[in-house]
């Protein structure tokens, strides 16, 4: 997938206590089962809602790398974890906001 082969950018100052919570929510909500190994992907097609099966992408430089799913629904990682993202694609909807907002934190560190 092209989105793949976009270099990874530094990214800007990251708290790492909400990183770290961030973390463990990335592991708890089960994002691990797809997104695991150096790259954050086991290369798998993963049906997440959106309409067919999509090769899991690699989220290193995920931060950087606005629109997100396969179809650009959504606009922010925050979108991710809104309707855009699905009940297929980990166990994030019981998490409030400040806990979507440790995931993103997460997200923005790799």
């Amino acid at each position: 997938m092209f989105l793949d082969r976009i270099p990874a950018t530094p990214g800007g100052a990251v708290d790492p206590v909400a990183a770290e919570r961030g973390k463990l929510l990335f592991a708890s909500a089960g994002c691990v089962g797809c997104h695991n190994g150096d790259l954050f992907t086991n290369l798998t097609l993963q049906d997440v809602g959106k309409g067919g099966r999509f090769k899991v992408p690699s989220l290193l430089g995920v931060g950087a790398r606005a629109p997100y799913m396969h179809d650009g629904s959504a606009l922010t990682l925050a979108d991710r974890f809104g309707p855009a993202g699905g009940d297929l694609h980990g166990q994030t909807a019981q998490l409030n906001p400040a806990q979507i907002a440790d995931l993103i934190t997460y997200l923005e560190s790799l």
